[in-house]
């Protein structure tokens, strides 16, 4: 008898996705900074052509497939401009999605001074994408500079650039900062980018503001 032959096969390796419930908050922030029949048209370019009603989920490299299907259409940067916007229209989205989960809109978190909400932000929206999607994120704490770092980044998956390209985090962490911190702007920059052959995308954002 071949013992092995009667083993329950097992379950196999589910592929790695970009969830629905972020997937949508993409995209209606992108609509809303191209316009739909723009916007339409970059998802058919990316092979990406939903069919009306809600964004389903999603490959795991959906967002680099558009980032990279408006590259072709609107040239780099203008694209990486556009792509900055929706990740600052996509932070107050999110906001209204996921804010009582996080406990953003709670007291506790409101009272808190603006560095102690940057490292809870950063720390909340690390705990997000590991929890809600198959990325990898981590944050390091330094005396003058916090770096948030995502060793599995769907923006650039399987993308080859020679500069950093993972405009949309940017936007989000500026927008996500200056609203946490009453209009304080903070630095953010990406200096690591998996696009370029580097092991995770890193993004600095310098503990001291550069507004008062």
């Amino acid at each position: 008898m071949d013992l092995a032959a009667s083993w329950p096969t097992p379950p196999k390796t589910l592929p790695d996705i970009y969830p629905a419930k972020i997937g949508n908050l993409l995209v209606a922030s992108f609509e809303e900074v191209t316009g739909k029949q723009k916007l339409e048209k970059a998802l058919r370019q990316a092979g990406l052509d939903f069919t009306g009603g809600d964004v389903p989920d999603l490959p795991f490299g959906a967002p680099a497939r558009l980032y990279d299907a408006l590259e072709e259409i609107y040239g780099e940067q203008a694209s990486r401009g556009l792509c900055l916007r929706a990740g600052r229209v996509m932070f107050h989205r999110g906001l209204r999605v996921f804010s009582g989960i996080l406990g953003l809109s709670h007291r506790s978190f409101r009272l808190l001074p603006p560095s102690q909400k940057v490292l809870r932000g950063l720390d909340l929206l690390a705990w997000l994408l590991n929890h809600y999607s198959d990325q990898r994120v981590r944050v390091e704490k330094h005396a003058r500079e916090l770096l948030l770092i995502n060793e599995k980044c769907p923006h650039c998956w399987n993308l080859k650039k020679t500069s950093p390209c993972c405009q949309l985090t940017v936007g989000l962490l500026q927008e996500g900062l200056a609203w946490a911190c009453n209009g304080k702007q903070y630095s953010v920059e990406e200096i690591s980018c998996r696009a370029k052959g580097d092991p995770a995308c890193t993004y600095r954002i310098i503990r001291k503001p550069l507004s008062r």
